[in-house]
């Protein structure tokens, strides 16, 4: 075995498992994750550029991502509700339309996301879905907690840009209005 399979393996057993949680939080399918988790490592190794590549924890956070928002666009274009799937939302006994609403907000936010670039959508991807502290994501960017905790700041946004909600300073607060007599 040559170094470069010894350091894919290492990489495996060491952050094979955070890499599988991300595929799965951003696909919402365990078995999606397995497979988009081959699809990584096939990348992985086959990178071109290998010896210019200085984070391969980083490298494999953002392919992953790539992967991920990658198969949820390929998705979005073939899907189709089935007559099974929608009989087995309707057959479930906890509040199924709460869930149904829960779901298909998170599907919006996570196709907001995806619209992001990529530095924007990784660091929200890194703060609010595998929920890494500000510093936890700056020592993987190589910045400070502060620049990372303005990076989310940004992200969020251009997060709620993409999905029409209003960031006024009263945003969720009740506003009274006063009218002088």
């Amino acid at each position: 075995m040559n170094r470069r399979q010894t350091e894919l393996l290492e990489l495996l057993e060491t952050g094979g498992p955070k890499l599988h949680a991300l595929l799965a939080r951003l696909t919402l399918r365990e078995d999606v994750a397995e497979e988009l988790m081959q699809d990584l490592f096939v990348k992985l190794h086959g990178a071109k550029d290998q010896g210019r590549i200085d984070c391969w924890h980083a490298y494999a956070r953002r392919t992953a991502i790539n992967l991920a928002f990658d198969w949820r666009r390929r998705q979005a274009i073939r899907r189709t509700c089935s007559l099974d799937a929608a009989a087995e939302r309707a057959s479930d006994d906890a509040a199924p339309v709460s869930r149904l609403i829960e779901s298909e907000e998170l599907e919006q936010v996570l196709a907001a996301i995806d619209q992001l670039n990529g530095a924007s959508r990784e660091v929200l991807v890194m703060r609010y879905i595998q929920q890494d502290s500000y510093e936890e994501i700056a020592g993987q960017l190589g910045k400070t907690a502060h620049q990372a905790r303005a990076l989310c700041f940004k992200a969020m946004s251009a997060l709620r840009d993409v999905l029409g909600c209003d960031h006024s300073p009263a945003n969720g607060k009740e506003v009274q209005h006063v009218e002088d007599e």
